[in-house]
């Protein structure tokens, strides 16, 4: 009698502690049946998984560092909030074309990686995450840029008038994949808000670092400060991300000695070590604002380490949920689970599920270019494609995976029978333009990034730890 009256008790007091959005406050069972859970090193067989399979894994990484492919990778593997596998390979600095044979210490298994265009899914949460707070009044991904930057539209653009901020989370917005003429340009941000449109808002899909260049913008502007500042305060701070960053040179000079680098520039003459490699980007964060709070861009920029993308990984697996004390701490009997609701469920859904509808391609992606440039796509996420997706065959149907272009990955599946995620990072650097273009039945390719990915052996991988769950048919 008195344990019933204890745990009624309890359950009183904790309804009136549950608000769901409050930090530190005791968050309900998802929707999924799963609890929210806190990464945690555990062994392959405590989720059931294979430790022979996963070994498939890290042997696949190992041929690609024997064979040149790369220098070296950090690959993290968390099944149902248990981090089952998370281990550095071969040596911290990609390849450097001006000293080929130039000396690195050992990667690091808390290396920091330049994201490139990992960096597009947090623009996006940053804006979902401004939508919601209320602290910016009238801001919301259905308004058009027009009304932050009225020179977006002109006469000889009508259809500019359209485009709104969801346009640009979901690659609908008609923004060609980049401008011409931003390097070196006198104004760099008017030079690409009055770019011509490729094509009539919300008609097809087509992958656009402009776009997402224009979304960092509009963020700051609606925003009133600079996406580091944003992102620190409504991403890095609540999930722990103290490894994460834009300009890490700047804002985390002390963690230098685990930048990893990427490549030689011969625009900047120096080796690319903690500076993001695109080089229009870098012209961006260099020249626009002051030196301190200059200007960032929504597409690339972002540093991070596999853990600390593992928690943001676990927090969309959690439905907007992120743990900070111990799971063994969630309660069955209470139905609630000490944490912080970082974000709603159903902005969680509407990143990682399809918002593109019938827009993608009509038929699976031939190659890796075909899947990033025209695939159905959440809000910043690739969704899994029967044909060719670095998250290989054997997910289930509802993952999401984003690639960046410097050699990095993250997939991401949600099946409660999965609950899994996949960071593979490596130092493989940039992949070059030489063979990108249009063919004959005017479809962008881009060779070299096919060769990218299967250089960081995206696919192997990415298969060998979907196969090592023993308990998937």
């Amino acid at each position: 009698m008195r344990t019933t009256l204890f745990l009624v008790s309890c359950v009183a007091v904790l309804a009136c502690l549950g608000a769901p959005d409050v930090a530190h406050g005791l968050v309900s069972q998802p929707s999924s049946g799963a609890w929210p859970r806190r990464l945690q090193p555990a062994e392959p067989e405590s989720v059931s998984m294979s430790r022979a399979g996963l070994r498939g894994a890290t042997l696949a990484l190992e041929e690609a560092i024997a064979g040149g492919d790369i220098k070296g990778a950090v690959l993290l593997v968390a099944r149902r909030g248990r981090i089952v596998l998370h281990e550095a390979l071969g040596v911290r600095d990609g390849f450097n074309a001006s000293w080929p044979d130039m000396p690195s210490p050992p990667m690091p298994r808390d290396g920091i990686f330049d994201l490139e265009s990992m960096t597009k899914p947090f623009t996006v949460f940053l804006a979902m995450r401004m939508q919601e707070s209320g602290r910016f009044p009238g801001f919301k991904i259905d308004n058009p840029v027009v009304s932050y930057f009225p020179e977006f539209a002109d006469a000889s653009n009508p259809d500019k008038r359209l485009v709104t901020i969801r346009d640009l989370m979901r690659y609908v917005s008609g923004e060609d994949m980049d401008a011409s003429g931003v390097l070196g340009a006198s104004d760099r941000w008017h030079t690409m808000l009055t770019a011509p449109l490729l094509y009539t808002p919300s008609r097809k899909v087509l992958y656009s670092d402009l776009g997402f260049r224009l979304l960092g913008h509009v963020l700051e502007k609606a925003g009133g400060s600079s996406l580091q500042s944003l992102m620190k305060a409504y991403i890095f701070d609540p999930l722990e991300m103290s490894s994460t960053s834009y300009r890490p040179k700047l804002y985390m000079p002390a963690k230098s000695d685990r930048f990893v680098g990427t490549a030689w520039s011969s625009v900047r003459g120096r080796y690319l070590r903690g500076e993001v490699q695109d080089e229009t980007d870098y012209d961006v964060e260099e020249n626009t604002g002051t030196s301190q709070h200059g200007h960032l861009t929504g597409c690339d920029g972002l540093f991070s380490t596999a853990l600390d993308l593992a928690k943001f990984a676990q927090m969309l697996l959690n439905r907007g949920v992120h743990v900070r004390g111990l799971d063994a701490l969630c309660n069955p009997m209470l139905l609630v689970c000490p944490g912080e609701r970082v974000t709603s469920r159903s902005s969680v859904e509407r990143m990682t599920t399809l918002q593109t509808g019938d827009l993608g391609l009509p038929t699976p992606a031939v190659t890796f270019a075909q899947n990033l440039f025209y695939s159905g796509k959440g809000l910043g996420w690739e969704m899994v494609d029967p044909g060719a997706w670095p998250g290989g065959d054997h997910t289930s149907t509802v993952a999401y995976s984003k690639t960046g272009g410097a050699g990095t990955l993250l997939v991401i599946d949600p099946d409660p029978a999965r609950d899994l995620m996949i960071v593979l990072l490596t130092n493989h650097g940039l992949p070059g333009y030489d063979h990108l273009g249009v063919d004959a039945d005017q479809m962008w390719y881009w060779d070299e990034f096919d060769a990218m990915i299967e250089h960081i052996r995206a696919e192997e991988v990415s298969d060998a730890v979907s196969l090592s769950m023993i308990d998937v048919p």
